[in-house]
């Protein structure tokens, strides 16, 4: 999967299941997470076809510093002047103390077909290979971060302390990185809900944090897991307070397709 334009001027990226994005502005360019680092490819291509090179990426901006969204980071903070912006508290996991092998829950529950297909997946993709991302530039809760395209930041900590919605497009478009997804890792079923269950630092707290979106009225939701959601955040957020901490037996959405149309 790649240059898939889920929004205006946002391309997605990635995999069956992990997703980022690549935000335009003038031909200047914000990636928004940065996958496996076997997704370098598809950046390359992507720019190949547009006859750009690196240096239009301008900067890198984390939902969160889980290293299934670290891939191709370091790597574009190297060979470009991009710089990359995480939130301040999840700074320790971008620097490499995150995600280096599948969580206990997914290696427990590899008899499922979906979850063999997503460790097999990561391991070949380099998800215990990815770089720790050696500088990085912290923001806080409500900051509009000055990159290509404009992002505000809300604060929806609990699937790690740092984790962030990143609001684009005059507020049309929510990133909600691992905060708010469509797809379920362990088991594969798609629906709108939280990530399932020990994925979270703190369950409870990723529950609780959706509240701090109720007043964005974005039209459209880019997870990092899951297909684009194009029926607006209200929506969402109300089929993921009601799912709860465990939302595998919410049903996908008719509307739930790769090409999210405003």
């Amino acid at each position: 999967m790649a240059d898939r334009e889920v929004a205006p001027g946002i391309h997605r990226f990635g995999d069956d299941h992990v997703n980022w994005y690549v935000l335009e502005d003038k031909g200047a360019l914000t990636v928004i997470d940065g996958g496996m680092p076997a997704h370098w490819s598809q950046l390359l291509d992507w720019l190949a076809r547009r006859a750009l090179s690196l240096d239009a990426v301008k900067a890198v901006v984390l939902t969160h510093g889980h290293a299934d969204h670290l891939g191709i980071v370091e790597r574009l903070r190297r060979e470009t002047d991009a710089l990359v912006h995480v939130h301040e508290a999840d700074r320790p996991l971008s620097r490499g103390i995150g995600l280096r092998r599948p969580p206990r829950r997914i290696v427990r529950n590899l008899w499922r077909p979906h979850n063999l297909a997503l460790f097999v997946a990561w391991a070949r993709d380099g998800v215990l290979r990815v770089p720790p991302v050696l500088h990085a530039s912290a923001f806080g809760d409500g900051q509009v971060l000055d990159v290509p395209g404009g992002l505000r930041v809300v604060h929806t900590p609990g699937h790690s302390a740092g984790s962030s919605t990143l609001i684009a497009r005059d507020g049309a478009v929510a990133l909600t990185g691992d905060a708010l997804v469509t797809l379920d890792v362990v088991t594969g079923r798609r629906g709108v809900g939280i990530m399932p269950g020990k994925l979270n630092d703190d369950p409870a707290q990723a529950l609780a944090s959706l509240d701090n979106l109720k007043g964005v009225e974005a039209r459209i939701v880019l997870p990092g897991h899951g297909r684009p959601w194009a029926d607006g955040l209200r929506d969402a957020l109300n089929r993921a307070r009601r799912a709860g901490i465990d939302w595998r037996d919410v049903s996908a959405h008719h509307h739930g397709h790769d090409h999210a149309t405003p």
